[in-house]
């Protein structure tokens, strides 16, 4: 219990510039399953839960640094351009796509790139390259009898189908 009070309060968050909340930035926490934004805009605390299937992909976008050398930014890119993430920001393109591959992985989002006109290209898919194997013997599971009813004979249809109508019982308790 102690080591999950402690990775919990050591959790990564990111903080990023956003130009229209109080003190010009924002802090973002990046799951699995949820991206979770909160800043303060106009003195009020606000937080927005996203959930990753609506975003559209990890996006690999590049442009020429201060020094003239590439700067590569890895971003989650949402419909709304308020809600994108800056993943990471790197002038080495290896580490960047790595990354890249990375965080597509662990996120199950498609890998996208941007072109010289600001277009938008799908690298690959989220599915696996590699169709998964179909389950073993998940029709014959389902039709198996339990265990402990395995030794006791079937019912028999026909037998359970015939019906006796007006005839008496006959008790005798001696």
């Amino acid at each position: 219990m102690f080591e999950a009070g402690q990775a919990r309060k050591a959790e990564t968050v990111l903080v990023q510039r956003d130009w229209r909340a109080d003190g010009g930035d924002r802090r973002v926490r990046v799951t699995s399953s949820d991206i979770h934004i909160a800043r303060r805009f106009g003195g009020v605390n606000m937080r927005i839960s996203v959930p990753v299937p609506a975003y559209q992909g990890v996006l690999l976008d590049w442009s020429a640094g201060e020094d003239g050398a590439p700067r590569y930014r890895l971003l989650l890119a949402h419909r709304d351009r308020d809600l994108d993430v800056v993943l990471a920001e790197t002038p080495d393109a290896s580490a960047a796509a790595d990354d890249w591959a990375a965080w597509a992985a662990w996120l199950g989002l498609p890998r996208l790139a941007s072109t010289e006109a600001d277009d938008v290209v799908m690298v690959d898919d989220a599915r696996p390259a590699v169709a998964p194997a179909p389950r073993r013997g998940a029709s014959s599971v389902s039709q198996r009898r339990p265990r402990f009813l395995a030794r006791r004979k079937t019912g028999d249809g026909a037998r359970l189908a015939a019906v006796f109508a007006g005839e008496r019982e006959i008790i005798s308790y001696e």
